[in-house]
């Protein structure tokens, strides 16, 4: 039965790939350098965001 699991986790893998490559083929302009400068900088952001959140969770169950 693990045979099966990593045959369906090698096809879900590959549906992935085959989706990106068709999605990067058929809109180039969505990779440039300011789009992807502008994602990264949201998502630092938002990890940002998510740190302090987990340390305040934490300092809630340490003092409660």
């Amino acid at each position: 039965m693990q045979t099966f699991y990593q045959l369906l986790a090698l096809l879900g893998a590959g549906l992935i790939v085959w989706w990106m490559y068709r999605t990067i083929k058929h809109r180039p302009d969505q990779f440039n350098r300011q789009n992807l400068s502008k994602s990264f900088s949201t998502m630092g952001i938002l990890a940002l965001i998510l740190i302090a959140f987990v340390a305040f969770l934490v300092m809630i169950l340490r003092y409660a």
